[in-house]
């Protein structure tokens, strides 16, 4: 079987969340690196140039190639950054590139950052950690799932932005392209109405659905319920604000519509694994050794 990547090693996993002021001064490494925005904005400066990166964009660091990052002191951001090492010549398209991410692609990175999640004990959002320790009671099989999916990642990156149309991907048809639509406007009514406790019945009247096609929908594109993804938003956009320092808890739980700070801590430590306390904590602690280190 011809192989056109081969990733050998991986160097290091992280999924941040940044706050808004915070700035990486820049490294240089004999290995790859990938900044992916989640969410948000950032700023990347390299040896030649400067990029303003947006959600849904991706940018390739070479072996060599100075880079930083710098937040732009307004929104949050939310990046995913992998490094490894990989030496196939087809590594050369991803040079001085920014790339869109697909819906395909994105899925992909999902299950890399998942995986990685469960076989690593070394915590992925710490920016500043120096080693990463695999987890003893990692998944049978975890490290070759995340090998197998990210060279899948690359290549299908690499199909899909090729300037070769024999060799581009077709990743849509009109079923998806409708489905895709279906749930790019139930998904903005969702973030227009956060602080609404809006329901399964609202979402779908507004948006022309039956219940059971919302929550295929939902299923197909998120992994969730649509009142699970509701609530997802909802404390995405509370840790958006405690990262920006907009209020206490106690207000930040009434502009989002919850009926008493009980109920916001409950939901928020479902969704994010912390307390909205200690989540505010780990993003002070990340600021502090910032200046430390800067």
């Amino acid at each position: 079987m011809k192989k056109e990547i081969n990733v050998s090693h991986f160097v290091t996993f992280h999924y941040f969340e940044y706050p808004h002021m915070f700035i990486f001064e820049g490294e240089r490494h004999n290995f790859w690196e990938l900044l992916y925005v989640d969410k948000g904005v950032v700023f990347s400066r390299t040896d030649t140039e400067h990029h303003q990166l947006q959600q849904g964009q991706i940018i390739f660091h070479k072996p060599g190639e100075f880079h930083s990052v710098e937040c732009n002191g307004v929104i949050s951001p939310c990046l995913v950054v992998i490094s490894f090492v990989c030496t196939s010549p087809a590594m050369k398209f991803f040079e001085n590139k920014v790339l869109p991410i697909t819906s395909k692609t994105k899925s992909l990175m999902s299950f890399i950052i998942s995986e990685a999640k469960k076989t690593y004990a070394t915590d992925l959002s710490d920016p500043y950690y120096k080693r990463l320790d695999l987890d003893e009671n990692c998944p049978l099989g975890s490290q070759q799932l995340i090998k197998n999916y990210f060279e899948a990642f690359l290549l299908e990156l690499l199909r899909h932005n090729s300037q070769n149309e024999k060799n581009k991907t077709i990743l849509s048809t009109s079923q998806i392209n409708d489905r895709r639509i279906r749930f790019e406007m139930a998904n903005a009514y969702l973030q227009e109405h956060l602080s609404e406790n809006l329901t399964l019945s609202d979402v779908c009247d507004h948006c022309s659905m039956s219940k059971s096609l919302a929550q295929q929908i939902f299923k197909l594109e998120t992994g969730n319920s649509v009142m699970q993804w509701y609530t997802r938003l909802r404390i995405e956009q509370a840790k958006q604000r405690i990262r920006e320092g907009k209020g206490n808890m106690t207000t930040i739980a009434n502009q989002l519509g919850y009926s008493s700070i009980h109920h916001f801590s409950k939901q928020f430590s479902k969704v994010s694994g912390k307390s909205p306390t200690e989540y505010a904590q780990s993003i002070t602690s990340l600021l502090n050794v910032d200046r430390e280190l800067f």
